[in-house]
Formats: structure tokens, C-alpha cells, sequence
């Protein structure tokens, strides 16, 4: 998709014209969510070579992700491509599988400026980094007052506020197995507590491994159990708080609005158990 991003990336694109509202409730009622990807502002696709991507990433500790790709001649044949997706949540006939890691840069400044602000220059810089071939600009993620933003799919992790250098960093150390914890800011299959829960863990303990935590369960309001690979539970109480914004929260931010802060009252870590719950 060519030119700037439409503050409905969808809707307001090439694909728009190809992509009824009936099919994007289906997506959503599957709990698909759909988001534009380009090499850049100005490549045009060349026939055979749009790009559908179907990832499936789940919760922690729990089957590994899932990524197929299916190249297609023309916009017209996406709703037909993703008709087994809607139908019985299957990828079907004509979908590969794809060894590709995921770089998503979210630069959609229709929505907010803020995003294309921070965004394009941190996709300038990683276009000239070892990771250029996995780096696309994508429109709207989410997290806007956290631009510039990086999801890494299919492990869904995002980070915030990168930059240049903390963007090739995270990229590095994620090559490794492990997460840049200061810029993480959680995994897209887990609620906001629950994220917090587990940036909280990790802060406090210092563990970085990807796959070092197994398993995050939210046990009632305001308290979750994360599991480390270790053996160790910890157990996260959390309270909510709602934040008088100084400022704008993002470019397009209106004044005086408030934001969730979550705050961590305590962590409590012991031994994991053979059995469910704490025990005594």
C-alpha cells in the first residue's frame, strides 16, 4: 500500500474498496485482527506478490506460535483467500509456512502523528541495520503515547519508545533468546494487568529469557501468578490507578486526560508446586 496510512488503514487504502464491513466483523468476531504492512511509502506491490500473513500466538507455556504466508495476484482475491480463516479457523489450502520473523514499526500518523514522528525514522535506521529484510512499516498497533513501537511477531512481544540504537539493541538480544526489558512492553495475548504482572517479574528478578516465563494466570481482580521456567511462582498484587496527564499524551492528544497506571503493591516468589494453586 502506497502514500500515507489512512487513519482507518483498511478502510481508507487500496484493499479498502475489497474489504466489506461484513468481512472485517468476521475477522473480529473470530478475533482476528487485521493490520496493513509495506516494505515503505512508496514500493507498489507487483502482481503475485501481495503478501497475507496469519499469525497465531498464544499465551505463554502454551502451544508454540504459528505463522503461514500466502502470496496472491490482486487485492480482489483477499476476502477469498481468508475464507477458511472465518470458516473454521483454518488456514487452508494455498498457505505456506513461514520461517520469517516480523518486525512491525507501527508509522500510521493518520491516527496519530506521533507514530510517523518516531516511527519513519526509526524504520530509516533499521533499513540500513543486518535486520532490514525483516523491518515493515504498519499502521495502527496501539500504545501511541509509547511511538516509536516495535511488535515482533510471531512471538507478539511490543516495545516502546525505541529508538535507532535501542531498536537494533532489542533486535540483538532478542536474536538471543532474551527480551530488552526497559523498552518491553508486554505480550499481545495477555491482558494489561497481566502484562504489567509479568514486566514486574521480570524487573524485579532479572529475568530476560523469551521463553522463560510459562505460564501467566490472572487468579482474581488485581492478582496474578506468573511461572517461571525455573520453578519459582510468583505472585503479583496490582492496583490500578488512574493518572492526571500533565500534558498531551500524544501528538493528537487532547489536554487534561488521564491514563491507567498500574502500580505493584507486591510481588510475593516462592517455589512452584506439583499441584494447582498456592497450598499452604
Amino acid at each position: 500500500m502506497v502514500g500515507p496510512w489512512g487513519h482507518d488503514a483498511i478502510g481508507h487504502s487500496e484493499l479498502g474498496p475489497f474489504a466489506p464491513t461484513v468481512w472485517r466483523d468476521a475477522l473480529r468476531r473470530r478475533s482476528i485482527r487485521p493490520i496493513a504492512i509495506r516494505r515503505d511509502l512508496s514500493t507498489r506491490h507487483r502482481h503475485g506478490e501481495i503478501r497475507l500473513v496469519h499469525v497465531v500466538a498464544p499465551r505463554p507455556g502454551r502451544r508454540p506460535a504459528t505463522v503461514h504466508r500466502r502470496l496472491i495476484g490482486d487485492l480482489r482475491e483477499v476476502v477469498a483467500a481468508t475464507e477458511s480463516l472465518l470458516n473454521d479457523a483454518t488456514v487452508g489450502a494455498g498457505w505456506d509456512p513461514d520461517p520469517d520473523r516480523y518486525v512491525l514499526v507501527c508509522t500510521n500518523g493518520r491516527h496519530d502523528a506521533c507514530c510517523a514522528t518516531f516511527g519513519r525514522p526509526l524504520v530509516r535506521a533499521l533499513r540500513e541495520s543486518m535486520w532490514a529484510n525483516e523491518v515493515w512499516e504498519c499502521s495502527h498497533v496501539g500504545g501511541d503515547r509509547f511511538a516509536a513501537n516495535i511488535v515482533l511477531l510471531p512471538d507478539s512481544l511490543y516495545f516502546g519508545n525505541v529508538d535507532a540504537a535501542s531498536g537494533e539493541r532489542l533486535l540483538r538480544t532478542h536474536d538471543d533468546g532474551r527480551l530488552e526489558v526497559d523498552c518491553f512492553r508486554g505480550r499481545s495475548t495477555l491482558r494489561i494487568p497481566e502484562q504489567a504482572a509479568e514486566h514486574a517479574v521480570r524487573s524485579r528478578l532479572g529475568v530476560d529469557g523469551v521463553d522463560a516465563v510459562v505460564d501467566v494466570t490472572t487468579l482474581r481482580p488485581g492478582h496474578v501468578e506468573v511461572v517461571l521456567d525455573d520453578g519459582r511462582c510468583a505472585a503479583v498484587e496490582i492496583e490500578r490507578l488512574e493518572r492526571p496527564a500533565p500534558t498531551a499524551l500524544t501528538c493528537k492528544g487532547r489536554p487534561g486526560l488521564a491514563y491507567p497506571e498500574f502500580r505493584i503493591v507486591a510481588i510475593d516468589v516462592r517455589q512452584a508446586k506439583p499441584t494447582t494453586g498456592w497450598g499452604v
